[in-house]
């Protein structure tokens, strides 16, 4: 996957004291590893869980990309930030994560489907009981 043609190299400054970025030919690109990694650390941040408990794939879709998420669903006092019912919180978190991937990446996101796979509960003493 690749950014455009032309990377931003430092800033220049004119004659109004205004930043404007020097352009430089030439592309990015990032390895389809490298965006499974950045899109499940996003997951990760946006459904409040560990990294090692997150699973992404990343595909081309007609020059977008469709991502596919398999994260558990968080059980602690932080996931109230969401509020509603697991499908409301599933979906504010599928927009938050297409939203930071854009922002990151520059990829345009066309989908992102994601599979909850079990509870995470960040104290290990209530794991498994349901309150």
């Amino acid at each position: 996957m690749s950014a455009g043609t032309l990377g931003v190299e430092g800033f220049a400054q004119d004659s109004a004291a205004q930043s404007h970025p020097r352009m430089r030919a030439g592309y990015t690109s990032i390895s389809a590893g490298t965006m499974n990694r950045l899109v499940a650390a996003i997951a990760a941040d946006v459904f409040n869980v560990p990294l090692t408990e997150v699973r992404a794939g990343v595909h081309d879709q007609s020059g977008q990309v469709s991502v596919s998420l398999a994260v558990p669903l968080a059980l602690h006092p932080a996931a109230e930030v969401f509020g509603g019912t697991v499908f409301e919180r599933t979906a504010s978190g599928r927009q938050r994560v297409a939203n930071s991937i854009e922002e990151l990446a520059g990829s345009t996101v066309s989908r992102v489907d994601v599979r909850l796979t079990g509870i995470h509960e960040s104290d290990p003493r209530n794991a498994g009981r349901v309150q």
